[in-house]
């Protein structure tokens, strides 16, 4: 057997094997011997047909096992012989075997090589988990919020943050009805009976400042707003408006007492419920800097390194990350035609997310190799990323 290779592109190598009559000559007779012991032809016993007559007979199917055989037979040794660093068998071609010679074209994904880059040291912000008391405020208020209870508002009162609105209004733009220019958008061109929170990111912020402080029944005819440039309709985008808007009515929030709130939270008092939320805060505080720490490592490694890896190997990762996608787009509702219009740019990312990933797989192997890092799978590209993070700066 005579073996020679040659270096492609994208971390693949060109094998090139060849046999002698005298091997390809095994590789048929072996077959042959094969199919005389199990064929069944019409008036023989098994095992007792002429091999002239099996030949002629079985031409097709032997060709195909011969060609089989010898390959099982010789890639192995091919590849061990000319030290391939074999990831993957990616095609086979020009294989030929009979009484003459033989031989094949195996193209074959190998490890790639490439300079290990420098590790130890990295500048990585150190962890800072911090947890405001502000943000402890801020939090326990949007609880306290949740079990608002939402009463008629008495003659007199005026709407405040948190309330529930009903209001009619009608907008225009340069004088025209909104609706007249974009028949689509009725839910910004006008309202009757509309029921809407005062609260951020309801309905449009101008509206819903402009009731705060209004009595039922009072009118506001020049309520100023303007459109948003990237996601609002296409005639109305970065356009002007003006609103005439009328409180019908609205229901106040009524907030929780501080014993009505901590009884409902099932907590013994307030600031026992402030330390429970604090507590968890400053855990999940703790573990987002740890993760930002981690992608910050991985993200620097990766910056320091750029070399084709197995195309393989991508396909199998982009594989995994279309599967989580479609996962993914099912919660979120996305539908096959979101997919279609999107296709190209879904592909283009998958395949950069799955590069990424292949080239990380290989430098996290070859730090663990250099620091004699002893781990399998995810274990070991944990305890990497911990090396590289005890020795940052």
């Amino acid at each position: 057997m005579k073996t020679d290779t040659k270096k492609l592109d994208k971390c693949q190598v060109k094998l090139v094997v060849t046999l002698d009559a005298e091997e390809a000559a095994a590789c048929v007779k072996e077959v042959e011997k094969t199919f005389v012991k199990e064929a069944r032809l019409p008036g023989f016993r098994p095992g007792k047909a002429p091999v002239e007559l099996i030949r002629k007979q079985f031409a097709a199917q032997i060709k195909d096992e011969v060609q089989r055989t010898m390959f099982r037979r010789h890639y192995a040794d091919a590849v061990k012989a000319e030290g391939v660093d074999e990831v993957a068998l990616a095609d086979v071609q020009d294989v030929k075997c009979d009484a003459t010679g033989g031989g094949f074209t195996a193209i074959i994904d190998v490890k790639p090589v490439f300079k290990l880059p420098a590790y130890k040291g990295l500048k990585i912000a150190p962890a800072n988990a911090k947890v405001e008391d502000s943000a402890v405020a801020e939090q326990i208020e949007r609880l306290r919020a949740a079990y608002a209870k939402y009463e008629d508002a008495k003659e007199g009162e005026t709407v405040a943050a948190g309330d529930f609105v009903q209001i009619d209004y009608t907008g225009t733009v340069d004088g025209k009805p909104i609706l007249e220019l974009a028949p689509d958008a009725k839910i910004v061109a006008s309202g009757t009976g509309f029921w809407t929170q005062v609260e951020e990111g309801r309905f449009l912020p101008e509206i819903l400042e402009a009731v705060k402080g209004m009595k039922a029944g009072e009118t506001k005819a020049e309520v100023k707003a303007t459109f948003d440039k990237a996601s609002a309709p296409e005639p109305l985008k970065g356009k002007k408006a003006v609103y005439s808007v009328t409180l019908k009515a609205f229901r106040r929030r009524v907030l929780p007492t501080d014993a009505e709130f901590a009884e409902k939270a099932k907590a013994e008092s307030v600031e026992a419920l402030t330390k429970t939320i604090r507590e968890s805060m400053e855990k999940q505080a703790v573990e987002q800097e740890a993760a930002r720490r981690e992608n910050d490592a991985v993200e620097m490694l990766l910056k320091k390194v750029d070399f084709d890896v197995p195309q393989s190997q991508v396909h199998r990762a982009m594989d995994g990350y279309l599967n989580q996608l479609a996962q993914r787009a099912q919660y979120a509702g996305l539908t096959a035609e979101y997919f279609e219009q999107n296709r190209e740019k879904i592909l283009k990312d998958a395949e950069e997310n799955a590069t990424r990933q292949v080239r990380l797989w290989y430098v996290i192997d070859a730090i663990a190799e250099a620091e004699k890092i002893e781990a399998k799978g995810e274990e070991r590209g944990k305890k990497v990323v911990e090396f590289i993070l005890a020795n940052a700066k």
